[in-house]
């Protein structure tokens, strides 16, 4: 048989069928995925997963309270930095500030202070904490 009369038999040919994907099965332990909804992440958590040596610094051997002001009054002066170059960038800003009740920080550093008066270590970082950037 002539070598192009084979070739045209090969190209008219229909194609094998594809073979059927193995199915897969679910690991014994593994439990079904989670239908439920998420919460959307808050601007604290959305924006900072991991503490900067510096905030980490001040946070260290703080009571729990301290830390999570220290923590908040640090991300709120990144926020209070930046620029709110469109209508966009100004809603994120404004979600922060409010997720983060940054308004709220000098009556919460008040309200600390009075708690651990006498008590310079935990004074001292508190005060520090509103001058540190992220």
């Amino acid at each position: 048989m002539p070598l192009l009369m084979v070739m045209a038999l090969v190209a008219c040919a229909p194609a094998p069928a594809p073979s059927p994907a193995p199915a897969l099965k679910p690991e014994p332990d593994a439990q079904p995925a989670s239908r439920e909804p998420t919460a959307p992440p808050t601007a604290e958590s959305q924006w900072v997963t991991e503490d900067p040596p510096a905030l980490a610094g001040l946070r260290k051997d703080m009571p729990a309270d301290v830390s999570d002001f220290i923590r908040r009054a640090v991300v709120c002066n990144h926020w209070a930095g930046e620029e709110p170059y469109d209508d966009d960038r100004r809603a994120q800003i404004n979600a922060a500030v409010s997720s983060l009740r940054c308004r709220e920080l000098d009556a919460d550093q008040a309200t600390l202070r009075k708690q651990y008066a006498g008590q310079n270590e935990i004074l001292r970082r508190i005060n520090q904490s509103r001058r540190t950037p992220l």
